[in-house]
C-alpha cells in the first residue's frame, strides 16, 4: 500500500499539471467504488475547478470550486494519473475525469479495489463506506504530543501503524524508524522514555522526509504520477532485508511478526527490552 511519501510525491507532481484546470467530464465503469454524496459523479463534478490538490494521510484531496472535495484512497493497488485522452485506458480504470483546458485525462485504476474514490458536498449527503478517522500527520509531530500519544499499552509498532494514532505511517516507514531510532517494534509504547520517544520522531521525520525526496518505495503496484519508480528501494536498511546484513552492525536483519505484519530488524541494534 503506498504510505505518505507515495501518496506526497503523487499529489506534488499532480499538483503542477491539474491545479487550476476545470474537470469537464466524467465516465465511471465501477459505481460500487464511488462513496460519499449519492448522487452520479458525473452530476456533481463537471464544470468545477480544481482549486488545489493535498495529501491527508494516505489519502489525495482534490479541493474544488464551487466547494467540493474528491478524495481518493489508492487502497492496495491503486494509482492515479495523467494520460492524454487518446491514450487507451489500462484494464480496470474505474474513473476518467476529463480536463478541459488540456485535454488530458486524470484516471483512477485499482485491481484489487481495496481504494475508493469519494464525493463530499456541503449538503452534508452521504451514502457507502465511510472514511475513518484520522490522527494527526506526524511530520507536524511535537515532541509533547508525540509522548502523549506512546502513553499506552500497546505494543510500539501497532500503535505507529495505527491511522487513528498517527496519520500516514506503514509497514515500510514505521520498520525503518524503529531501526533508526533502535527501538524494538514488540516494545511497549508507554514504557519508552522522553529521550526515546523524541529519538523516535526524529527518526521518524527524517525517514519520511528522504523517502519524499526520493520519490517513495516501488516494490510492485506504486508509480509515480509519471508512471516511473520510486527511488527509495535502494536506501532500506532494514525492509524486506533479512538474511542481509544491517549496514550499521553488520549482524544478519531478521524477520518476526509484529502487528499481524511482517517486521524487519537487527537484533542487535534493536535489542528486546
Amino acid at each position: 500500500m503506498p504510505e505518505l511519501p507515495e501518496v506526497e510525491t503523487i499529489v506534488r507532481e499532480l499538483a503542477r499539471e491539474v491545479a487550476g484546470q476545470t474537470i469537464d467530464a466524467v465516465r465511471v465503469s465501477r459505481r460500487d467504488i464511488i462513496h460519499g454524496d449519492p448522487r452520479p459523479l458525473g452530476r456533481i463534478v463537471p464544470g468545477r475547478k480544481i482549486e488545489r490538490i493535498r495529501r491527508r494521510a494516505k489519502r489525495i484531496i482534490l479541493d474544488l470550486n464551487p466547494p467540493a472535495e474528491l478524495v481518493f484512497h489508492l487502497g492496495m493497488s491503486g494509482r492515479l494519473d495523467l494520460a492524454k485522452a487518446e491514450e487507451p485506458a489500462p484494464k480496470h480504470t474505474h474513473v476518467r475525469l476529463g480536463l478541459r483546458e488540456t485535454g488530458a485525462e486524470l484516471r483512477f485504476r485499482d485491481p484489487r479495489r481495496f481504494g475508493g474514490v469519494w464525493c463530499f458536498t456541503p449538503d452534508g449527503k452521504s451514502r457507502g463506506r465511510r472514511l475513518s478517522e484520522l490522527g494527526p500527520e506526524p511530520l507536524a509531530l511535537t515532541t509533547r504530543r508525540f509522548a502523549d500519544l506512546l502513553n499506552r499499552s500497546r505494543q510500539v509498532k501497532a500503535l505507529l501503524l495505527d491511522q487513528r494514532t498517527i496519520a500516514g505511517l506503514g509497514n515500510i516507514y514505521v520498520d525503518e524508524s524503529l531501526h533508526a531510532a533502535g527501538i524494538h517494534p514488540l516494545t511497549r509504547a508507554d514504557m519508552l522514555d522522553q529521550d526515546e520517544a523524541r529519538t523516535l520522531l526524529r527518526a521518524i521525520k527524517t525517514t519520511l522526509r528522504k523517502a519524499i525526496r526520493f520519490k517513495g518505495t516501488t516494490f510492485m503496484s506504486y508509480r509515480r504520477a509519471d508512471g516511473s519508480t520510486g527511488m527509495f528501494l535502494e536506501h532500506l536498511r532494514v525492509y524486506q532485508r533479512d538474511g542481509a546484513p544491517c549496514q550499521t552492525c553488520g549482524t544478519p536483519i531478521e524477520r518476526l511478526s509484529a502487528a499481524g505484519r511482517s517486521t524487519f530488524i537487527c537484533p542487535r541494534c534493536q535489542p528486546a527490552i
